[in-house]
């Protein structure tokens, strides 16, 4: 999850629905003022985020002449999803971006932020061939092992499958406010941050939370596939540890790229060097 720092959508920047063969996905969207588009980029947001975590970054891309499409996955905050826990596997949210692709085109630069990031490489092993590249943002190569980690999201999977969802984003509030990290944020942007998590569909927000738990590393999977791929993560990144990271990136024969000056979310707080180095990637070949 990342926390905006202003609910204002750039001029240029809309929320559109993408139709595809597998549903209707929440999405917010920009296009080039001018010239013809480079090709699609898709955003994909990871555990408690939304399309809105990519905002500032959806304005910079399309600037660099980048139809550039953040989704909402399914069952997260505004696009709808089923109470079935089996429809939140890796598998099942994996094919969803390879409709998602298909329906822009094919083709798509595919940028997977955080748990989105283990979305997006699934998707790449289930259909390499509608995919340009792919891009783990502070991602990592599979579940969780800190002990820590892993007790806090049993606890927040149970709650979730148990209590009502505002009772547990409640808790959760309470607990990651005594965080040495934690920073109050504006009224609107707290407002939001509520109803984002209580918008999720309960059995989906709580099968992602079990996948960060029990996904296994797929990495060489993933290199075999012969989509070019990039790590890239903030320099104070405090999701997957930065050597698992830093591991991951050299079994897929690539080096890490690190935007400076950023933690866990490149796209809000450096979004006009993230895309640079993101663009840069595309580019390469």
């Amino acid at each position: 999850m990342s926390t905006p720092r202003t609910l204002t959508l750039p001029d240029g920047v809309h929320p559109a629905t993408l139709e595809t063969d597998r549903g209707s996905f929440a999405t917010l969207r920009a296009r080039p003022d001018v010239g013809t588009p480079l090709g699609t980029v898709l955003l994909v947001p990871g555990w408690t985020g939304s399309k809105e975590d990519f905002t500032p970054l959806v304005d910079h891309l399309a600037r660099y002449g980048w139809i550039t499409v953040a989704v909402d996955q399914r069952g997260q905050f505004e696009t709808p999803g089923p109470d079935d826990p089996s429809a939140y596997t890796l598998a099942e949210l994996g094919a969803d971006l390879v409709a998602m692709s298909k329906a822009l085109g094919g083709y798509s630069q595919l940028v997977g932020h955080s748990f989105g990031g283990l979305v997006a490489r699934e998707a790449v092993l289930t259909d390499p061939s509608v995919f340009s590249t792919i891009t783990l943002l502070c991602s990592g190569p599979g579940a969780f092992s800190n002990e820590e980690t892993l007790q806090g999201l049993q606890m927040l999977a149970f709650g979730l499958e148990n209590l009502p969802i505002e009772q547990v984003y409640d808790l959760k509030l309470e607990h990651d406010a005594k965080g040495p990290r934690y920073v109050t944020p504006p009224d609107d942007v707290a407002a939001f941050l509520r109803k984002r998590f209580t918008g999720n569909t309960p059995a989906g927000l709580a099968g992602v939370t079990r996948r960060l738990m029990d996904s296994d590393d797929r990495t060489e999977k993933l290199a075999k596939t012969g989509v070019r791929a990039q790590v890239l993560y903030g320099d104070s990144d405090d999701g997957w540890p930065l050597e698992v990271q830093d591991d991951m990136a050299k079994r897929l024969g690539v080096h890490p790229q690190i935007v400076p000056n950023a933690g866990h979310s490149p796209a809000i707080e450096q979004p006009a060097a993230t895309a640079r180095t993101l663009v840069d990637f595309f580019h390469r070949h």
